[in-house]
């Protein structure tokens, strides 16, 4: 009777990890999804499982497990595969929290606040790189801090260096959140430290057709290594990435997806964010976050949010060890319903909200069937808009039509037609369509949106439906 009352934390606290990884697989948005989300759903479709280039925007290992998974299971397995990532994800937490000062209660609740985090549960129900770049630098922090060492010293850099390397052949992040876990490892192993650079390469191997390719179209390591990190083709270009970073002074302008960031503060990460740990271990983990939250918050994009996972992340296991520090004995009941602070927030926000008493800011460009209040600040309501939208589609279109579209728009329609959907149908950016006189003598050309298309509005006369415009020669 004693041993069950004193497990009872234990177990709530383990039923709470597995009700928030549950929600995610409930609010997962499906295998038809707007933007860049659909657009990953499609090219797994495309059976291309090494990337041919190593951009900014390039993904060599994401579009690899991504591919391997749409081609083993489909695009049903493939749209839960964030969801499925929270499993390893979880477990690398409470790993990495008994790692460095946990109890077992306090690992499994900051689990569940790392899950149901805004940020993270929302790149949870998406297809997107940044869970299974997060589930890397986790496991990489856990081995460096386990709490149980199975491997010697040397494995353990290897491992690490693996890790970086995978990490770094999904997103150029791995740089800034593992910066402090390097300077503690010098710190700690000296030289030995050198033995994660053969265990980068053997990580970043998935990448290497894609620099061989660059290479034999002339380009120079150096060349494609820049271009790489801040997104220069070749040094004399002055276009780059480098325009959106450290940008400080828009963020007032920009106010509206700086406050999507901050929802991924409402619970313990905030505490983890303002009070500095006083244990050595906690302090790499909170270095690690700054640098995390000053890039991400700072970094001029609308989906700014999605950078913060890693160090979301490290806050929600500072934030939980910090509480149960913080609260006496008895105010133990709330350190372990914090991770529920978020959910329930937002959730009574977005309620008053749908009410109509309160009014929100919403992005000026709309899209058909989408609630952006309902996208991007309430992930855990499942949104199925994206699908939505493809059925409309589905009857306004007949087959062999031209469907010309933005980025956003675009990417639900190629993910559809790679689920099944929209057959025989021919998708063009706007920028990029041609011959759109061709299917208005046939089955027709059909534009999803105006914004971002006003080159398409001010050539044709557009007839109205019920979702975009069929195009009509003027």
């Amino acid at each position: 009777m004693v041993a069950a009352v004193r497990n009872r934390p234990i177990l709530i606290a383990a039923l709470l990890v597995i009700g928030a990884i549950l929600a995610s697989f409930l609010a997962s948005s499906g295998p038809i999804q707007w933007m860049d989300n659909g657009m990953f759903l499609a090219d797994a479709s495309q059976g291309h499982y090494f990337s041919q280039t190593l951009g900014p925007l390039d993904h060599p290992l994401y579009l690899f497990v991504s591919t391997a998974l749409f081609e083993s299971f489909g695009p049903l397995v493939l749209s839960f595969m964030n969801s499925l990532l929270l499993i390893p994800l979880a477990w690398a937490i409470y790993r990495l929290a008994k790692g460095v000062g946990a109890t077992t209660q306090q690992a499994l609740i900051a689990v569940a606040a790392a899950v149901l985090c805004h940020c993270v549960f929302w790149v949870s129900t998406k297809a997107e790189v940044y869970l299974l770049h997060t589930v890397l630098v986790i496991f990489a922090y856990m081995i460096e801090f386990k709490d149980k060492p199975r491997l010697g010293v040397m494995p353990a850099l290897f491992l690490i260096g693996v890790l970086t390397g995978l990490a770094a052949a999904i997103h150029q992040l791995t740089f800034i959140v593992l910066f402090p876990l390097y300077v503690h490892m010098l710190w700690q192993h000296k030289a030995r430290i050198l033995v994660t650079l053969p265990g980068f390469v053997v990580g970043f191997a998935v990448a290497i057709p894609g620099i061989l390719n660059e290479m034999h179209n002339g380009l120079s390591l150096i060349d494609i290594g820049h271009r790489y990190l801040i997104g220069i083709p070749d040094r004399t270009t002055e276009q780059s990435w480098q325009g959106s970073l450290f940008r400080f002074d828009d963020m007032w302008h920009e106010k509206n997806s700086v406050m999507l960031l901050l929802l991924s503060l409402i619970g313990p990460q905030v505490v983890g964010l303002l009070l500095f740990p006083k244990r050595p271990a906690l302090r790499v983990l909170w270095a690690a976050a700054i640098m995390n939250f000053i890039f991400a918050v700072s970094y001029n994009v609308t989906d700014r949010f999605t950078f913060f996972l890693p160090g979301a992340v490290l806050l929600s296991i500072i934030g939980v060890i910090q509480l149960y520090d913080l609260l006496p004995r008895k105010g133990a009941g709330l350190a372990t319903a914090s991770p529920l602070a978020a959910p329930v927030a937002i959730l009574a926000v977005f309620a008053v909200y749908a009410s109509g008493a309160i009014q929100l800011p919403v992005h000026k460009e709309t899209l058909p069937f989408r609630d952006d209040i309902h996208y991007f600040m309430v992930p855990y309501l499942t949104d199925r808009s994206a699908e939505e939208f493809v059925h409309s589609y589905e009857k306004s279109a007949p087959e062999g039509a031209l469907i010309i579209a933005d980025w956003t728009p675009n990417g639900a329609l190629r993910s559809a037609q790679a689920s099944g959907l929209l057959k025989g149908r021919t998708f063009e950016l706007c920028e990029e369509v041609q011959d759109i006189d061709t299917y208005l003598k046939g089955p027709g050309a059909y534009l999803a949106r105006t914004s971002y298309c006003d080159m398409i509005g001010e050539r044709f006369a557009l007839e109205t439906l019920p979702v975009g415009y069929e195009l009509r020669v003027k």
